[in-house]
C-alpha cells in the first residue's frame, strides 16, 4: 500500500506543478494581451473587440488557397514565424506561399500542417521499370498515369514505359505521393571508414554539433540508396558526400555545376580520403557525354537544383547503384521543383529555427544601402572596403568586376581564373563574378558584399548569403542597390526574409 500511496503522493505533486506552469501560461497570454489591446488604443481610429483577442492569439495567421495545391499563409510580422517561401512583404505583414515540397523538409508547425490539407498520398511506389500499385489500387493506377505506362503485369502492378520512370515520379511528387521504395545499401558495397580523414570529419561534427543530423542521414541513405539532402548552408552537405565516399567501395562521380565547385571537391577530397581518390571522378553539369558510358557504385549531384535543367536531366539516366543530391535552395524559377525530388531521392531536411536554435548555422548580420546612382555605390563600396577584414565582393556584371579589381587592386575571380580556390583563400578581399555564387566555403569569411546581381533571383541570393554560413566568424551581407534596383529586384531579398532574418535597410 505505501508503495500507491507514494506513487499518489508523486501524482498529485506532478499535476500541482503542472497546474502552475499552466497558470503562469495563462497569466503571460493575459498580459499580452492587455498589452496588445493598449498599444492598439493609441489609435483612436481602430475599435477594439475583445471578445476576439483570444482568438486571434490562438491562431494569429490567414490562410487562403492558391491555385495548385498551394496556400497563402499570411502573418504579422511582429511574430517570428516562417512557412515556405515569402511571396510578398508589406509594412506590417508577411505574405508566404506553403506548398507541398515544404512539408517534406520540416519547415511547417504541426499545427499549421494539419489544417493545410496537402494532397493525399497515394499508397503507390517505383522500382525497377515497374509501377507498385498493390490489387486495390491497380485500376486507379492504370487510370489515372496511362501516358507513362505499357501493360498491366501481375495483379498488383504496372510496367512503366523505357524513359518515363522520373517523369512518373515526377507526377507523383507533384500530386503529393513520395513513390520512393526503399532499396537498401547492400553490406557487400561497405566499408570501414577509419582513415586519418574519418578523424577529420568527425572533429568537424563536434564542432559545428551536426553529428545527429550526419546520422540521421546516413541512416536514411542506407534505407533507401537514394536521398536528398536539403539542410541550410554551412551544415555539412558535400562533408556527408565526403563520409559516403569513404564509406562506399566502388567508383565514385560527383557532379558540380561550375569549375570552382570542382576545384573545392578535389581539395577536399585530398583531406578527406586521399586513399581513395582514384574511386572519385569530379565533372562539371556539362559532361554527360564525358560519364554516360561508365557504371558508378554512387553518383553525388551537388547543388542538385540544376539537375531538372533541359541541358542536364539527362545526367540523371546515367548508371548508377546509389545516388544522393545536395542543395541549400531547393527551387527553381521555372518551378520546376518536383524534379529536384524525383531525380534524387527520398527528401532530408531540416527547419531553419531548428538549425538556429541547435547553434549548427548562425545568422548573418543583413543590411541594404539603397542610393541613388552608381557613383553613390561606388562610394559606400569604398567606404566599406577601408575596414580591412576577409571579404568577398559579388559582382555579375564582367565590366564592374574588372572595375573594382582593377581600383581597389584586388584580385578578381571568374570564368578565365586558374586556381580560384585559392586566389579566393589567400586574398583578404577579393571580386567574384557568378562562378562563386555556389558551393564555396571560406571559413575565416567575415563580410559579403553584392553590387551587381541575377536580376530578382532568389535562388542566387540564397546561396550567396549561405557563402556565411559555412563562416566560423561573425558575419556581414551587405547588398549596394541604387533606387532603381530595388525598385525592379527586391524580390530577391525575399530568400532572406523568408527564413527568419532581418534587414536593415540604410537609405
Amino acid at each position: 500500500m505505501s508503495e500507491i500511496e507514494d506513487l499518489k503522493k508523486n501524482m498529485d505533486s506532478i499535476n500541482a506543478q503542472f497546474d502552475d506552469v499552466q497558470a503562469k501560461i495563462d497569466s503571460m497570454r493575459n498580459n499580452l494581451e492587455v498589452k496588445f489591446k493598449d498599444m492598439l488604443d493609441q489609435h483612436q481610429n481602430v475599435q477594439i473587440e475583445p471578445e476576439f483577442m483570444k482568438d486571434f492569439f490562438d491562431e494569429p495567421y490567414v490562410m487562403l488557397p492558391k491555385k495548385g495545391h498551394q496556400w497563402y499563409v499570411i502573418v504579422p510580422k511582429w511574430l517570428k514565424m516562417q512557412v515556405g517561401y515569402l511571396e510578398h512583404s508589406t509594412k506590417s505583414f508577411n505574405i508566404f506561399v506553403v506548398n507541398k515540397y515544404v512539408q517534406w523538409l520540416g519547415e511547417i508547425p504541426t499545427a499549421l500542417k494539419e489544417k493545410l490539407r496537402f494532397p493525399q498520398s497515394l499508397p503507390f511506389k517505383v522500382y525497377d521499370g515497374m509501377l507498385l500499385t498493390g490489387k486495390e489500387h491497380q485500376e486507379l493506377g492504370f487510370e489515372r498515369y496511362r501516358h507513362f505506362l505499357s501493360r498491366r503485369e501481375g495483379t498488383d502492378r504496372i510496367r512503366i514505359k523505357k524513359g518515363y520512370e522520373f517523369k512518373l515520379i515526377a507526377q507523383l511528387i507533384e500530386e503529393g505521393t513520395l513513390p520512393f521504395l526503399a532499396k537498401p545499401v547492400s553490406d557487400d558495397d561497405l566499408r570501414s571508414w577509419n582513415t586519418q580523414g574519418f578523424q577529420k570529419y568527425m572533429s568537424i561534427c563536434e564542432k559545428k554539433n551536426i553529428a545527429d543530423l550526419q546520422e540521421k542521414a546516413w541512416n536514411k541513405f542506407l534505407e533507401y540508396g537514394s536521398i536528398g539532402i536539403y539542410w541550410a548552408f554551412g551544415t555539412g552537405k558535400s562533408l556527408f558526400g565526403h563520409k559516403l565516399v569513404g564509406s562506399l567501395i566502388g567508383d565514385k562521380l560527383v557532379v558540380v555545376p561550375t569549375l570552382t565547385l570542382k576545384e573545392q571537391w578535389l581539395s577536399r577530397l585530398e583531406k578527406f580520403n586521399n586513399e581513395s581518390l582514384s574511386e572519385v571522378r569530379v565533372e562539371t553539369y556539362h559532361a554527360y557525354n564525358k560519364v554516360r558510358k561508365q557504371q558508378w557504385v554512387l553518383t553525388i549531384f551537388d547543388e542538385c537544383q540544376h539537375l531538372p535543367a533541359n541541358t542536364f536531366i539527362r545526367l540523371s539516366t546515367i548508371q548508377t547503384k546509389y545516388r544522393i543530391g545536395l542543395s541549400g535552395s531547393p527551387f527553381r524559377e521555372d518551378g520546376r521543383e518536383n524534379y529536384i525530388f524525383a531525380l534524387t531521392g527520398i527528401p532530408v531536411g531540416m527547419a531553419w529555427e531548428d538549425l538556429l536554435r541547435l547553434q549548427i548555422v548562425k545568422a548573418p548580420q543583413f543590411r541594404v544601402y539603397i542610393m541613388e546612382n552608381k557613383r553613390e555605390k561606388d562610394q559606400k563600396l569604398e567606404e566599406l572596403l577601408r575596414i580591412p577584414i576577409k571579404t568577398l565582393i559579388f559582382s555579375d556584371s564582367l565590366d564592374y568586376g574588372e572595375e573594382i579589381s582593377k581600383k581597389f587592386e584586388i584580385p578578381f575571380v571568374y570564368g578565365a581564373t586558374k586556381d580560384r580556390i585559392e586566389t579566393v583563400r589567400n586574398s583578404q578581399m577579393c571580386v567574384v563574378s557568378r562562378v562563386g555564387d555556389e558551393g564555396l566555403s571560406i571559413p575565416d569569411l567575415e563580410r559579403v558584399i553584392e553590387v551587381a546581381f541575377l536580376f530578382g533571383s532568389r535562388m542566387q541570393e540564397s546561396q550567396r548569403f549561405g557563402r556565411l554560413m559555412h563562416s566560423e566568424k561573425k558575419a556581414q551581407h551587405i547588398i549596394l542597390m541604387t533606387k532603381k534596383e530595388f525598385d525592379a529586384y527586391q524580390k530577391r531579398l525575399r530568400a532572406i526574409i523568408e527564413r527568419g532574418f532581418k534587414i536593415e535597410y540604410v537609405m
